[in-house]
């Protein structure tokens, strides 16, 4: 079996400055600016322009501070590198955020798909450490703008690299204007970009050379939200007679594929004002970024899980006397104890084909009662932590193994076990970045209405599972809204059924803090930036209004469990249209 070794390189952006500047400004000893990528059969890979690709140690950023041993994968070539396509979705360029979706989660996931562990605490927590300062709240806006251009540059592509490691390639324009001369190419970029500008020229206009600088220096500035397109209608007579260009320079600005404006003349001024416009448009500030919000914004996106082993021996012994004796457990529990003693690239998954065809058959058969089941279901839940297993369910073309072991822990009839480890198998599927969007997509409602209910049971440990699955689709949801700002939480039965059920889940949690904190939590990141001028994001507020969320909250931050804190931030929340 080929096995890969990974490493993670991790980059000191402030070259120094903040270990020495971090305690003088904000109060906190910061030993660096982190930025890390995952070197995996001799490419580094890494989130700043887009997913990027380069040879090793030759990227913009030269040479790594630290390179930190990860492990090794013997995943298959072409699934990794099928993961890795998928990624570029969720990490596009205009999807970039310095403190809330950066290289780090990127590494993150793809560590985590690789050799099953995350990448250092040190690391992933930073923007929490400084979200948490006054002043680094302050200076917010301030330290994106500078650090931006150094992300986000583009990558030296790794097949055309032939530079010496010591001689590290920088690349001197971080974006740059894109022409074109086809018709059909020019659409598509127009429709599939959240903004874009398209400069109508041609080779023999002499007023559109005063324009040329000032919009090279605005893609330069602005590319990685933007795109800016020149098309010279002498060359491109299609586009010209398509788009009726009557002269040049002519100017067009796009939001979403829909035409914003359109002007003529060279004019830099009202070239770059125009541009602002547009940014403006397609980018508005929610009035929630002018909040203080340290406690909520500072919270670890990092899903939950619960990856403790039960006794192996206890439960297997459990299962023979009830007449369970297929080989199929016999393997999961290998695997299981391997994966635990050996590491991942010990245990070869076993047979989750049959796995499936085995929990669907004792979930349906009169033999599969609460008590059978609940030791298979809790198999399941461990085996699940390992991102192989639940990427493979997520290939799985219905998910039926998953929707069946929801509904039958949603049976009252079972013992409360069931939906114990039910909520914590759901919780480490998140584990798998491939799998979490059709989990949502497709057993959303089924999800929503499992923790809705689950929140409300006598049992304090299934309320504290239930709001560690509230949180992880609340922080899955906040990060599709931070990196697709049109894209609104899980849609509108979901979501409100999920407001509902967090807002009568924090009046009604007396005893566990834990519980109540993940609740708080969980409604502030589905109110967090949710889109005021669309129907989902309004009906959220008025949820809240309607079911006095305001006034739950101020009384629960009476309760000596609460995050006084958090409850605070929260009420801002509320108050804030």
């Amino acid at each position: 079996m080929t096995t890969f070794p990974v490493k993670l390189y991790v980059y000191d952006l402030s070259k120094g400055l903040a270990r020495q500047l971090s305690m003088q400004f904000i109060g906190k000893q910061i030993d660096g600016v982190w930025h890390t990528s995952v070197v995996y059969n001799n490419v580094e890979y890494y989130y700043g322009a887009g997913v990027q690709s380069s040879t090793p140690g030759a990227t913009h950023h030269g040479q790594p501070l630290q390179v930190v041993d990860m492990g090794e994968t013997s995943l298959p070539e072409e699934v990794v590198r099928e993961y890795i396509d998928s990624l570029a979705e969720i990490y596009r360029a205009e999807n970039y955020d310095l403190f809330m979706h950066n290289c780090n989660n990127f590494s993150q996931d793809l560590c985590q798909f690789l050799v099953g562990r995350s990448i250092p605490d040190h690391i992933s927590n930073l923007p929490r450490e400084v979200l948490e300062t006054p002043f680094g709240q302050m200076m917010k806006p301030v330290i994106e703008k500078s650090l931006r251009p150094i992300t986000t540059a583009p990558s030296v592509p790794a097949e055309t690299v032939q530079v010496p490691q010591s001689q590290p390639v920088l690349n001197q324009v971080p974006y740059s204007v894109i022409h074109t001369t086809s018709a059909s190419e020019l659409e598509r970029m127009i429709k599939t970009s959240k903004c874009s500008v398209v400069f109508f020229t041609s080779a023999t206009c002499g007023p559109c050379r005063i324009a040329y600088p000032k919009y090279d220096q605005l893609a330069e500035e602005h590319g990685g939200k933007c795109k800016f397109i020149k098309v010279d209608i002498n060359d491109a007579y299609e586009i010209g007679s398509r788009w009726r260009i009557s002269a040049t320079p002519t100017f067009m600005t796009f939001i979403d594929g829909d035409k914003l404006d359109e002007w003529k003349g060279a004019s830099p001024p009202t070239l770059e004002s125009n541009v602002q416009i547009l940014l403006q448009s397609a980018y508005p500030i929610h009035s929630h970024r002018r909040l203080r919000l340290p406690t909520l914004l500072g919270t670890s996106r990092n899903y939950i899980s619960y990856s403790k082993l039960p006794p192996l021996d206890k439960l297997q012994t459990k299962l023979t006397e009830a007449g369970v004796t297929d080989e199929v457990v016999e393997h999961l529990i290998l695997f299981i104890r391997l994966r635990n003693t050996e590491g991942a690239r010990e245990a070869s998954t076993p047979d989750l084909a049959t796995w499936a065809t085995f929990t669907k058959r004792m979930l349906s058969s009169k033999a599969g009662n609460g008590e059978n089941l609940f030791p298979i279901i809790d198999l399941f839940r461990v085996a699940a932590v390992d991102v192989r297993v639940s990427s493979w369910f997520a290939e799985e073309s219905d998910l039926s193994t998953i929707s069946s072991v929801v509904a039958f822990s949603s049976n009252d009839e079972n013992p409360y076990q069931v939906r114990l480890v039910t909520l914590q198998l759901l919780c480490n599927l998140f584990n798998s970045s491939l799998f979490v969007p059709r989990l949502i997509s497709e057993l959303g409602s089924q999800l929503a209405q499992l923790t809705a209910n689950s929140l409300l049971d006598s049992h304090a440990n299934v309320r504290l599972a239930a709001s560690s699955l509230a949180f992880n689709i609340a922080a899955y949801g906040q990060s599709r809204r931070a990196i697709a700002s049109e894209e609104v939480l899980l849609g509108s039965d979901i979501g409100i059924e999920l407001i509902v059920a967090f807002i009568e889940g924090i009046n009604r949690e007396t005893e566990s803090a834990p519980t109540l904190s993940r609740l708080l939590t969980s409604l502030g990141l589905i109110l967090y930036c949710a889109p005021l001028d669309k129907e989902v994001g309004v009906e959220a507020m008025e949820i809240c209004a309607s079911l006095d969320a305001y006034a739950v909250v101020k009384a629960k931050s009476a309760d000596k469990i609460a995050d006084k804190k958090l409850c605070s931030e929260l009420l801002e929340l509320l108050t804030r249209p």
